[in-house]
């Protein structure tokens, strides 16, 4: 809204005796005032024009100091896996065209401040497809911290969300415009009314439930913190929200640690291990996700919430222990599977699920292998293994602290290689991650006297 007093003064509206030029030159002012705000911030409609398909073309086409689009990945794998080598049928902006990025983000973001997960935001489109798009995107029905009912609603999957945020806030310290903040601000508020309020987690796509899967928990805890913290890059961010975003992390830390599984071993020994890809957000147990992804202690998911703890500053005794325990568990002989790998064997091509494969994952034996990874080991016999599942369960769940190997139909198998090809290709069953993990873990241990 423009400074009418200042105007006046500054001689840009001038008395008439009727006061008709005044009035005019008023609604002129806040026309246009209003006109740029809405322009500004992304949210009005856009008339496609010759002159603003060049000014858009234009905009989008220049380079600016390139920023990493790594936590784009999963998202745009997902988009491009239908074609033979992940390789699209449409232009992709140079990862110096920043602006492409921005005005996607702008203009495929849902009314209730989220996007729909997949979406490939190198893609070029045109301004026109763009404006069609975003039409189409004010039906979306809202998402808060109930689980998404639109398949084009808004869901913190596949790295998705947190990572427009952290990408638009950079854009901004290269293009300081108002368009590219507002639409990092509404969807950092919608990460706030995403948190449900009684368990303090975030839900993915997969089932309502706390989702420690596809770096739901972790990366937008990490989110908040960082935009509760960082100055330099979240400080234009309102105060109030940072205020919220700071309540938020601590909140979603308290879910982290009240969500830790202690498993009962056969010997009757309790030990403190890690967590599941999913959580009730009633009773905090682990349940079924998908219908390959059982009840069970996780470790790859683990890995980066312990990654994300570390990272903490002043760690609370309860969050220390919680590290602790975590990173034990993962050095466990019992848990590290020693002289094994996995190995890709080239075969006849074929399309499983979508995805086109010409090879086929075995593991093998090699004694000189790095250690690996289950996906998934199995809780005691206390926890509920059973509802849930998406179908009738076949074969038997194993025994306490062991392997997991769980194909589709909610099938348990006795060996990795005894999983369908198709599920042995698509999936990460196997994972080094807490090695790294491990490693990190023994200077957090120095540098906090552990």
């Amino acid at each position: 809204m423009p400074d009418i007093m200042h105007a006046k003064k500054r001689g840009q509206i001038k008395e008439s005796s009727g006061g008709l030029i005044v009035l005019c030159a008023l609604c002129l002012l806040l026309m246009s005032s209003c006109a740029k705000d809405a322009a500004d911030s992304g949210v009005s409609d856009v008339t496609v024009t010759k002159e603003a398909v060049a000014e858009f073309n234009a905009k989008v086409s220049v380079h600016y100091i390139k920023i990493s689009i790594a936590d784009f990945g999963d998202g745009f794998n997902h988009a491009r896996y239908q074609y033979p080598n992940s390789i699209p049928p449409w232009e992709l902006y140079d990862e110096e065209q920043i602006l492409g990025f921005a005005e996607n983000m702008i203009y495929l973001q849902n009314p209730d401040g989220g996007w729909a997960k997949n979406l490939d935001f190198q893609r070029k489109f045109s301004l026109q497809e763009l404006v069609d798009l975003q039409k189409a995107n004010k039906s979306v029905a809202p998402v808060t911290y109930q689980k998404k009912t639109d398949s084009n609603g808004s869901t913190i999957d596949n790295g998705n969300i947190f990572s427009q945020i952290k990408y638009l806030a950079q854009v901004y310290k290269q293009v300081p415009k108002k368009r590219y903040l507002d639409c990092a601000v509404r969807a950092l508020q919608w990460i706030l009314n995403a948190q449900h309020p009684v368990s303090g987690g975030f839900t993915g796509a997969d089932v309502y439930a706390i989702t420690y899967n596809d770096d739901v928990m972790s990366e937008t805890l990490r989110t908040l913190r960082n935009i509760s913290r960082d100055d330099d890059l979240y400080g234009v961010f309102p105060a109030e929200m940072r205020t919220k975003a700071a309540d938020a992390y601590t909140k979603g830390v308290e879910c982290i640690l009240k969500t830790q599984i202690t498993l009962t071993l056969k010997d009757g020994t309790k030990i403190l291990t890690a967590w599941c890809q999913q959580h009730s957000h009633d009773t905090l147990q682990p349940v079924w996700a998908r219908e390959f992804e059982p009840p069970s202690v996780c470790t790859s998911e683990s890995a980066k919430v312990v990654n994300l703890l570390m990272e903490d500053d002043d760690p609370s005794d309860k969050m220390k222990k919680a590290i602790v325990a975590a990173c034990k568990w993962f050095d466990c002989d019992d848990v590290r599977i020693h002289g094994k790998k996995i190995v890709s064997i080239p075969c006849s091509g074929e399309t499983l699920n979508g995805r086109y494969y010409d090879y086929e994952r075995k593991m093998v034996d090699d004694a000189s292998a790095s250690d690996l990874w289950a996906r998934f080991y199995a809780l005691d016999s206390s926890f509920d293994v059973v509802t849930g599942a998406r179908k009738p369960i076949q074969g038997t769940y194993p025994e306490v602290n062991t392997p997991i190997w769980c194909d589709r139909g909610c099938k348990y198998c006795e060996t990795y290689n005894d999983m369908s090809k198709e599920r042995r290709n698509g999936y990460g069953y196997t994972v080094t991650t807490p090695n790294t993990t491990l490693k990190r873990f023994a200077g957090w241990k120095q540098k906090f006297g552990i």
